[in-house]
């Protein structure tokens, strides 16, 4: 990093405020996958941070060419062993209606993707049983609850990952039916890649549509009438997780994590074939 500079926390997160208020500097963070023009550090409420503006390098794509590993590598890059990942998701449960407040709990992966993993290092499989850093967690659920609106703890997200489509009625109808919360496309791999990667990681995510309002929207252009949009102002929900990140960096005390930073499932046995029918 420049100067010497060491974030504590990173965050992925899209909010000019911020990086205006707080005079954020923007740097580049070179990785394997080429520069990361889009970070900026500095300090918030006495916190040092890496705030990386989005997922999308240039123009935004489908999920599936969303270079997750370039991300993930620049925050293991700067120093940061802690990571909170900010997202823009869809309502599953007709009775949670737009603009409602998650941290997330667990995920269900509901998509296929694929990482180009690097030959010449070592594999493993991520231990995801507890996707999330529970002490992570804790301090963003401590700082929603001092919030003006309500948070639902313990969410469950469905990575809807891959597709160019928002989800069908008949879809929703199940995860609705499972328990399940919420729907996006970037908690994993994003999640998978930091575990592999020994970060704490934990995720606040804001709901933009629902069910009912995705209904009424297509029932409004069925009968030609004038539709009103669906979808809440995207800006308008960011700031409600924003506004949980800067409580929880108001609130932050430092501390070691003996899980995340341990969790690593190597086969350092592993071999192509016995030994001996090498002679």
């Amino acid at each position: 990093m420049i100067d010497g500079f060491v974030p504590k926390v990173a965050i992925i997160m899209r909010s000019d405020e911020v990086i205006k208020d707080f005079k954020l500097k923007r740097v580049t963070i070179n990785t394997s996958y080429g520069p990361v023009h889009r970070c900026y550090i500095g300090h918030i409420y006495d916190v040092p941070v890496l705030i990386i503006y989005g997922r999308f390098n240039g123009e935004k794509v489908p999920s599936s060419q969303i270079n997750f590993q370039q991300t993930i590598e620049a925050v293991k890059n700067s120093g940061a062993t802690k990571l909170i990942g900010t997202f823009v998701v869809g309502g599953i449960n007709p009775q949670m209606p737009q603009g409602s407040v998650y941290v997330l709990g667990n995920f269900v992966g509901a998509g296929n993707y694929a990482i180009n993993w690097n030959q010449n290092e070592s594999f493993h499989n991520a231990e995801m049983f507890e996707p999330f850093c529970g002490k992570l967690t804790n301090m963003l659920c401590e700082a929603s609850r001092k919030m003006d609106f309500p948070v639902k703890e313990n969410a469950t997200y469905v990575s809807f990952y891959g597709y160019p489509r928002i989800e069908t009625k008949a879809e929703l109808d199940f995860y609705n039916k499972m328990g399940w919360d919420i729907v996006g496309q970037t908690c994993d791999p994003e999640a998978t890649l930091a575990k592999l990667n020994q970060l704490c990681y934990a995720g606040v995510a804001v709901q933009i549509d629902d069910p009912t309002g995705r209904a009424d929207y297509i029932g409004q252009l069925k009968e030609k009438r004038k539709a009103n949009a669906y979808v809440e102002d995207i800006r308008s929900c960011r700031k409600r997780t924003t506004k949980i990140i800067l409580q929880f960096l108001k609130d932050y005390k430092d501390y070691e994590c003996d899980v995340c930073c341990k969790m690593s499932r190597k086969n350092k046995n592993f071999r192509e074939f016995p030994d001996d029918f090498y002679e």
